[in-house]
């Protein structure tokens, strides 16, 4: 599959030259040439495209301002800047650019930014893990999986994870960041820095201080765990609270 790509430069012989260097490439189709951000803007809002080579010293709009743009696309494209002056590198990295090449471009130049860009979209088309169906915990000594909905809540405490569940508390193998990404289905939700609960566990929902609301959880001591502030305008959707 050819990757389509744009170039946006104001100067014309520059355009040109990079069109020519992309077509040496058997994967590299290049679809339009603008020498404006605002003729580019609009072509791409309308047609999908891959990849963009642009200056970032333009009339008008800037190649910054066109890649802040161009972020905000349901489908963005991977941006790599290029441009004559060297010490627009660091505004560049600050933007989604996957690569920056100074002017003159050359076909070295060129190749090591295409690289990167394949390397990218490799890693991007390699199918996802298939779900984990459990989650390991310790129990005296030995790792025990346990189903998901088992799971009444999980806490974190002096850098240790813990898992509730309405038997008992165990030391869970994962960290939290790592169990958050595993426990994908809606009942789960992050209503706290050190909390991640299964709704469906909840027994209580205690208004509290400031707006604020504490959960009465099923778990074996029926625990109350506080709800962040900033987490409780989702929670009250999550359960149906106005």
């Amino acid at each position: 599959m050819k990757l389509k790509a744009i170039v946006v430069d104001d100067e014309e012989l520059l355009c040109d030259e990079l069109e020519y260097l992309l077509k040496k490439e058997p994967d590299i189709e290049v679809a339009a040439k603008f020498f404006n951000a605002f003729d580019a803007l609009a072509y791409i809002s309308q047609t999908a495209c891959d990849l963009v080579f642009l200056d970032i010293k333009m009339p008008g709009i800037s190649g910054l301002e066109l890649a802040q743009k161009l972020t905000g696309l349901r489908r963005p494209p991977l941006l790599v800047f290029i441009t004559a002056f060297p010490e627009h590198a660091l505004e560049a990295f600050e933007t989604s650019a996957v690569g920056y090449i100074t002017k003159p471009v050359t076909q070295t130049s060129l190749a090591k930014v295409l690289e990167k860009i394949r390397g990218i979209i490799e890693r991007a088309s390699i199918p996802e893990k298939p779900c984990t169906a459990k989650i390991c915990i310790l129990k005296e000594g030995k790792i025990i999986p346990l189903d998901k909905q088992e799971i009444v809540y999980i806490y974190v405490k002096y850098k240790d994870v813990f898992i509730r569940t309405q038997e008992g508390e165990y030391v869970a193998t994962l960290t939290m960041q790592e169990l958050e990404k595993i426990l994908t289905e809606a009942n789960f939700f992050r209503i706290h820095r050190q909390y991640l609960v299964n709704v469906d566990k909840v027994l209580e929902i205690i208004p509290w201080f400031h707006g604020s609301y504490q959960l009465r959880m099923d778990d074996f001591k029926k625990e109350e765990i506080p709800v962040s502030r900033n987490k409780v305008k989702e929670l009250k959707v999550l359960m149906g609270l106005r």
